[in-house]
């Protein structure tokens, strides 16, 4: 007996996993850290379909001053994977004319599917393209319950596209929240120390009042004086 079919991919699935698993491709010490706040992000999926428009949705939502830059690809069916390593090596020779800046960080994303649908990203050539890219990997495909090869390889996993695009930007709510906190934390930090300042102030100007220059070197000009008399005689 020969599998067939799903069978056949579930085999060949599970013979890469291993094999790319022995290389240390897919270790937890090869993972980089998203940048917390990526000016560019680039995002290599479909140029048609509702991942592309759900991704804008939630970048928008949660961090409007990212940018994003498509580098579109085909995501399934016959050269699917040469579309989507190609679309990988844009974003890495990719940088601003302005700046000179590359990307921050990539979606990798696609929507949902059955195994064959979802094959590409199990290709050997899609999982070194990501493993290897020079820039941060998220990678979002299929629905959480779908799990690629890519995934293993990216520096994160999300769960579905709108995961990794949350992935990808901080939380502006949240943020302004912190920045609140640390506003009040300096303001209050500013009051203590004014407060200290004034009363260090006050006790220095207190003690200047005290003190009677005239009447200080008239009691050392009498002493000298006493000091002069003792040494003459």
């Amino acid at each position: 007996l020969q599998p067939a079919g799903v069978g056949d991919l579930a085999q060949r699935y599970e013979a890469l996993k291993a094999r790319l698993e022995a290389e240390g491709l897919f270790d937890s010490s090869r993972k980089r850290a998203i940048p917390s706040w990526p000016r560019t992000i680039g995002v290599v999926t479909s140029a048609s379909g509702a991942v592309l428009h759900d991704i804008r949705r939630v970048v928008g939502r949660r961090w409007p001053l990212a940018r994003l830059l498509l580098s579109p690809c085909q995501v399934q069916g016959a050269g699917a994977e040469a579309s989507i390593v190609r679309a990988l090596r844009r974003l890495g020779r990719w940088t601003d004319e302005r700046t000179g800046l590359a990307v921050d960080v990539v979606i990798v994303a696609r929507g949902g599917g059955s195994l064959e649908d979802l094959w590409a990203f199990n290709d050997e050539s899609v999982v070194r393209a990501i493993a290897t890219h020079p820039r941060p990997v998220i990678v979002g495909v299929g629905h959480e319950t779908d799990v690629t090869l890519s995934e293993f390889a990216a520096d994160r996993r999300a769960a579905t596209p709108s995961v990794a695009a949350e992935l990808a930007v901080p939380d502006r709510a949240a943020q302004g929240q912190q920045l609140r906190g640390l506003h009040a934390a300096l303001a209050t930090s500013a009051r203590r120390r004014l407060v200290s300042t004034r009363t260090a102030l006050a006790a220095e100007r207190r003690a200047l009042e005290t003190f009677r220059p005239g009447a200080y070197l008239s009691a050392e000009r009498e002493r000298i004086g006493l000091l002069l008399d003792r040494a003459t005689r």
